[in-house]
């Protein structure tokens, strides 16, 4: 087979596949092969029929489409391995003249390729790097988190509510003199000064006496998450059953050892301490890895195609979805509940989207420039890492799996960019 490659407009490129006679002539055995077996003829088995009584009966017309198919799937795959081109979306197919037997077979493809990156610096770069610092005051900060999150609600002998006591309430609320729906609960625990309520609830409940009654006139907020309530007013009939308060535990060698395998208190805050150097000098860590890539990217030019940016729109969007599934939520109830159109949740992802691909495209080609690869004992080290994480025994049993829905190309590719990421951060000059 014989190729030509044209450049288009905007990473277009048009291929040019010619087929030798021999190669039409291999493609019709292999267009009979496919034929015959779709073919019943009385006085033969399906499958038998001989090649010239196939073409007297039905014409040699009767092989060229499968033909065809064979020639255009072979000739397309071969071209992307000789041209070295890289197609990002489906390509267009046309076919100078048809397949004849005896005559070679041209036919073209516009497709859409990955676009040419102008690599910029991206070796001896200015990053600065932030030394965290963790004190006294931030390790008081996670023990009174710890401290608040094992406290308990106790019963208050107070008889008045006050800011920051607990207000256990019956309630129902009306708009019109009707109830509407969600608007009642029975014995609800809420914080005064919380603001989890809508605005000017919670302060008007302050004063009130245990077993006393209140009517609460509130506003709903214009942007709030239910349409029909939003902007309107509504009346809250309130009963305060009890007043409660949160009882906080001492801070003491008891406290301790209640919470974990620590002797003392003071084991407590240096343990506390180490966790907090530790997080901080890794983020400390992937933002300087992120500043680094970030600043090699900025220096070099590309042209995106919108295809991949849409791929990248339509990802995150999938993701977003999954996430949101774990809340037990779907896409219908979070745009119901922003009152937001999916076409405007993807637009808000297309800055993201951007990122994402210039990112990638930019991290590949300095690959390409520094001849980083990914060998197959990093990929068998990635699926072994997976196969943990996904609780499988059998390493090689994901690895068929993966190859066999095409996800290992994708796993090699984030490997590359991953060591593409690493040689980066290598040659970065640091700036304090």
């Amino acid at each position: 087979m014989q190729f030509n490659l044209e450049k288009l407009d905007k990473n277009f490129v048009l291929v040019t596949v010619t087929s030798s006679e021999a190669e039409v002539d291999e493609a019709l055995a292999e267009g009979y092969k496919r034929v015959v077996n779709k073919i019943n003829l009385p006085g033969f088995r399906k499958g038998h029929i001989p090649r010239h009584i196939l073409e007297a009966q039905f014409g040699k017309e009767v092989l060229y489409e499968d033909a065809m198919d064979y020639l255009v799937s072979k000739g397309y795959f071969q071209a992307i391995q000789e041209l070295k081109i890289e197609p990002i979306d489906r390509p267009k197919l046309e076919v100078v003249e048809p397949i004849v037997s005896g005559k070679p077979f041209e036919f073209k493809v516009t497709v859409e390729v990955l676009p040419e990156v102008k690599l910029g610096q991206y070796k001896g770069l200015q990053v600065a790097k932030v030394h965290p610092q963790i004190g006294e005051e931030q390790v008081n900060e996670r023990l009174e988190a710890l401290r608040q999150r094992h406290s308990e609600l106790v019963l208050s002998d107070k008889q008045a509510l006050e800011k920051g006591n607990f207000a256990v309430i019956d309630f129902e609320g009306f708009i019109d003199d009707k109830p509407f729906s969600g608007g009642a609960a029975q014995s609800y625990t809420l914080e005064i000064g919380s603001g989890n309520f809508i605005p000017g609830f919670e302060e008007q409940l302050i004063g009130m006496e245990v077993g006393s009654s209140r009517d609460i006139k509130v506003t709903f907020p214009t942007d709030y998450q239910s349409s029909d309530l939003a902007g309107k007013e509504a009346v809250f009939k309130v009963n305060l059953i009890e007043i409660k308060v949160k009882e906080l535990p001492e801070l003491d060698d008891e406290f301790a050892k209640s919470i974990g395998n620590f002797e003392n208190l003071e084991q407590l805050k240096n343990d506390l301490e180490e966790k907090l150097i530790s997080n901080a000098q890794r983020e400390s860590e992937a933002n300087f890895l992120q500043s680094a890539i970030d600043k090699a990217v900025e220096n070099s030019e590309v042209d995106l195609p919108e295809t991949l940016i849409q791929q990248e729109i339509k990802e995150l969007l999938h993701r977003f979805e999954h996430n949101l599934s774990y809340q037990g939520l779907t896409m219908d109830h979070y745009l119901k509940y922003t009152q937001k159109t999916e076409e405007q949740v993807l637009e808000e992802f297309r800055p993201e989207a951007i990122k994402r691909v210039k990112t990638d495209l930019v991290l590949s080609s300095i690959a390409k420039a520094e001849k980083i690869g990914v060998d197959e004992s990093e990929l068998d080290a990635k699926i072994e890492e997976l196969a943990s994480i996904y609780q499988q025994k059998d390493s090689k049993k994901l690895r068929r799996d993966l190859t066999k829905n095409g996800r290992i190309a994708d796993i090699e590719q984030s490997i590359l960019l991953e060591k593409t990421a690493g040689f980066i951060k290598e040659n970065v000059a640091v700036a304090d």
